[in-house]
């Protein structure tokens, strides 16, 4: 059963989204020492360190189709590098893709890949734009487009709906919540952030992703 757990991203600069979708999406992730990672769509690998630098983790794997990673993560991450949705993955206590899903070919393959590489007792965190929100739900009504997915907007390939990917996860017999990650842009403000008193007041509205957490059972 679906149950939305409105999380506010309190976390990171008023200034970067970007920093507050990671932390976000990593308190989700609900992490500890001792865990194994795996980030799908790990680009350079800035989550990985995160991981590295805070959760003494016990390995980490990055996947992504271009090798991207940093030089200072090598040695310490396994790097797979090949398309998401035909990669043989390693199980992992917790599974990420963060801001990764909308810029697929095939996202349903990949999330059921990753879905499947869940360890029990274990977690994966997907989060990805909101369309939800009243910067979405305005320009919809002017002007019939969705904010993240312009036409000029070519890394973004379509909406990946929450309710979709907590189906997909259930039939990997995840249970699922949804939560909220990083302060959007309050429209007509010039790029200003939501308050973080807003955005805990009304995740939905002022966040500028959505996070579908999946939990396998122990």
């Amino acid at each position: 059963m679906q149950a939305e757990a409105a999380t506010s991203a309190q976390l990171g600069s008023a200034g970067d989204s970007s920093d507050e979708i990671h932390r976000a999406a990593l308190a989700l992730a609900e992490p500890r020492p001792g865990l194994s990672w795996l980030d799908v769509g790990c680009g350079t690998g800035d989550v990985l360190r995160a991981i590295r630098d805070r959760q003494a983790p016990a390995s980490l794997t990055g996947l992504d189709l271009i090798d991207w990673l940093a030089d200072d993560l090598r040695g310490e991450v396994t790097m797979v590098v090949g398309a998401a949705e035909t990669a043989e993955l390693e199980p992992a206590d917790r599974v990420l893709m963060i801001e990764v899903i909308e810029h697929l070919d095939a996202p349903w393959a990949v999330l059921r890949n990753a879905a499947a590489a869940v360890r029990p007792g274990g977690l994966i965190v997907v989060t990805t734009p909101s369309i939800t929100n009243l910067r979405h739900r305005a320009e919809i009504a002017l002007r019939g487009r969705l904010t993240s997915f312009r036409p000029d907007n070519l890394p973004h390939l379509g909406p990946a709906l929450p309710h979709v990917i907590a189906r997909l996860m259930a039939e990997a017999g995840l249970s699922t919540s949804v939560g909220y990650c990083g302060r959007d842009v309050v429209p007509k403000t010039g790029g200003r952030s939501w308050p973080r008193w807003a955005q805990a007041a009304a995740p939905q509205l002022t966040s500028v992703s959505v996070a579908v957490v999946g939990r396998a059972q122990p």
